[in-house]
């Protein structure tokens, strides 16, 4: 069961936010949190791997707890608690490499010489990824200040809430935690009510209006890169640029979107990535709790900006190849890393010069470097991208590849297209490629050049005329729920 689903709209999430509310209008707030914890873990034992996952993620969280709450305590000697910070920090991390990059250590060693070896993790736990990084920080920050502690009820609430289990963002404790015990967010706000479901309904928009629709072209553009022309490669590489952003936010959105339901506040994950002017900007807005994570807990600590420029860039250099390695053990994603940790580097270098072009400039050569920074994230190896990119720069000129564009056309153009081929035949490719054009244009718009969600939900007002939008797009998305695909950084 994922966010997207009829049983998730119209069972799991009224049911929960009824009973919450039920409870904690009581002033029963521990059993309203009990609720929510009770939801979020019978959430995660419906999703894959079933109880096996959801007993992962409870030892867990239970030996972090332990760390931070016995072994972290002020009491303790400085070097005691630095012991026990590093031993909770390496079992996290020990954690995720078993789980997630035990074949990808198998191919490095395979691949230099080493012995073949075949050894595979018992259990994946889904969202690991997300809950190892909020238990890391989480950690570090009970060394850091110690006389912060959580009962385990709070704590074992805020790692499976169920909104942000699977995808993130990665919150930390204390912007969380003290919100469940805030009585000031014990009554219903009828405002975060409807912005809630509005930003819920933009959600759902988002992954199964654009991000889907572009991920059926995306899906069979990479599959048949000897086919496509230049232009073909083009739209399949801005496609999944689209594509990725709309999946993520999407997702985020609903998230937030069922915490302010509960009267919660969700850290931001993205304000508008695609208007950046600079990858340095770029990283500002895109994946903003990712960011914030690798600044705090790995970048201030390896010196930062403090030691010079040249170690400054070797920081910088470092934590983008993790940041690659951590959305998936391929090097294809560490080649990603890579790129933005060059690009990041050169827009420093370059800053006092570029800022004097012109917007329009800067952008473009920001959003041309993502889009071809994304062909190494998407592709299924670093042949694969570069067989992409060769398409593009070698692919030639020529029309459109029009069994791509057929194969792709939204089921809500099913039906342009054959009175389009009804009455004019000659003109269904054409038809076919304007709807692609039109669809990709779109989302280009709201993407890079509309109001940013963040600008949304401040400027929310619950007018007639939002209320109508909301309820056409929510109504239209519910019907897309049956074709549904999983979203991207479910597996990461």
């Amino acid at each position: 069961m994922y966010l997207p689903s009829y049983s998730f709209i119209f069972i799991f999430l009224p049911v929960t936010v009824i009973l919450y509310w039920a409870a904690t209008l009581r002033d029963k707030y521990t059993l309203g949190k009990a609720v929510l914890l009770t939801a979020s873990i019978v959430f995660y034992a419906m999703l894959s791997p079933g109880i096996k996952g959801l007993a992962a993620l409870m030892i867990s969280a239970g030996v972090n707890y332990l760390i931070a709450t016995f072994a972290l305590k002020g009491s303790r000697p400085r070097h005691v608690r630095k012991a026990a910070m590093i031993t909770g920090v390496v079992l996290d991390i020990a954690m995720l490499v078993y789980c997630r990059y035990l074949s990808y250590i198998q191919q490095l060693i395979e691949s230099g010489g080493g012995p073949s070896f075949s050894f595979e993790a018992i259990v994946v736990p889904v969202g690991i990824s997300y809950f190892t990084f909020s238990q890391i920080a989480y950690v570090v920050d009970s060394y850091r200040d110690p006389d912060v502690t959580y009962s385990i009820l709070d704590y074992l609430l805020f790692i499976s809430f169920f909104p942000k289990i699977t995808v993130g963002p990665i919150a930390l404790t204390s912007e969380m935690i003290p919100q469940f015990n805030d009585p000031a967010r014990k009554r219903i706000s009828y405002d975060n009510m409807a912005k809630g479901f509005y930003r819920f309904t933009l959600g759902l928009s988002k992954k199964l209006l654009l991000a889907d629709s572009l991920g059926k072209f995306v899906d069979i553009g990479y599959a048949n890169i000897p086919n496509l022309g230049t232009p073909d490669s083009l739209l399949v590489i801005l496609s999944y640029t689209l594509q990725i952003y709309f999946d993520f936010s999407g997702y985020c959105d609903l998230a937030s979107g069922i915490c302010l339901m509960l009267n919660l506040d969700l850290c931001e994950n993205f304000d508008g990535p695609y208007h950046s002017l600079s990858i340095t900007e770029f990283w500002k807005r895109w994946h903003i709790s990712l960011t914030r994570f690798f600044r705090n807990y790995l970048y201030i600590p390896m010196g930062g900006n403090r030691k010079g420029k040249i170690r400054t860039y070797l920081n910088n250099l470092f934590i983008f190849l993790v940041s690659g390695l951590w959305h998936g053990a391929a090097t294809h994603f560490v080649l990603w890393g890579l790129i933005h940790g060059v690009g990041m580097i050169i827009s420093k270098v370059v800053t006092p010069v570029s800022t004097k072009l012109p917007k329009a400039l800067r952008w473009i050569v920001t959003f041309a470097f993502v889009n071809l920074a994304w062909v190494f994230f998407r592709a299924d190896d670093t042949v694969v991208a570069l067989d992409m990119l060769k398409q593009l720069f070698t692919g030639g000129f020529i029309p459109l590849n029009s069994s791509l564009i057929a194969v792709c056309i939204p089921a809500e153009f099913q039906l342009v297209q054959w009175l389009v081929l009804k009455a004019a035949p000659d003109l269904t490719f054409y038809s076919g490629c304007f709807i692609w054009i039109a669809l990709i244009a779109a989302a280009l718009y709201f993407a890079a050049f509309s109001k940013t969600m963040r600008q949304r939900c401040d400027g929310f007002k619950a007018s007639g005329r939002m209320v109508a939008v909301t309820v056409i797009l929510f109504a239209w998305s519910v019907l897309s729920l049956s074709e549904v695909a999983e979203f991207i950084y479910v597996n990461f």
